[in-house]
Formats: structure tokens, C-alpha cells, sequence
């Protein structure tokens, strides 16, 4: 945590970033996703597919709900965090 507080510190809130942070799961959802929406499609429950469907904007709008939030109130925190701590504490390896 102490690390990404870094990176985000160098590059603010921007969404590349973040994105490179969690690639991996990123990935894994979004083929968990498709499959699932391939096999509604493909078994006709349409209502199901329409329900996963407004799940997943509803889970996108969240996270950018949380990034709009994030970026007003980055330069708030920014001058309250103890950047020293977190320096030590993202080259500490037992954290």
C-alpha cells in the first residue's frame, strides 16, 4: 500500500496508473465476465445477461465514482500523509 501511495503521489489520481496496478485482476474479471455473458447469451436467459449487464455498469460507475472522489481529495491528504513513513515503510520488506 505504502508503494502505490508513492506512485500515486508521482503520477496523482490518473487511471493508467492504477490500471497497471491491478492488470492481473483487471484480466481475470473480465474474462469471467465475457464467459458468463457468452453462456446467458447462448442459453437465451436475456433477463439474466440484462441483470449481469447493469451489475457491471453499476460496479464501473462505483469505481468511477471512487476515482472523482479520490482526485478531489488527493491534494487534502497529500499534504497530511508523513511521506517519510511511507518511504520507510514501502522499503521495508517485512511490511
Amino acid at each position: 500500500m505504502a508503494k502505490r501511495l508513492l506512485i500515486t503521489r508521482t503520477h496523482g489520481f490518473t487511471l493508467l496508473p492504477l490500471f497497471r496496478l491491478r492488470a492481473r485482476d483487471y484480466i481475470l474479471y473480465s474474462l469471467l465476465f465475457a464467459a458468463i455473458l457468452f453462456l446467458l447469451a447462448v442459453s437465451g436467459l436475456w433477463l439474466a445477461f440484462g441483470w449481469t449487464v447493469s451489475f457491471l455498469l453499476g460496479m464501473v460507475f462505483v469505481y468511477i465514482r471512487w476515482l472523482r472522489g479520490m482526485r478531489r481529495s488527493w491534494p487534502f491528504l497529500s499534504r497530511v500523509m508523513d511521506w517519510d513513513e511511507i518511504k520507510r515503510t514501502s522499503e521495508d520488506e517485512s511490511a
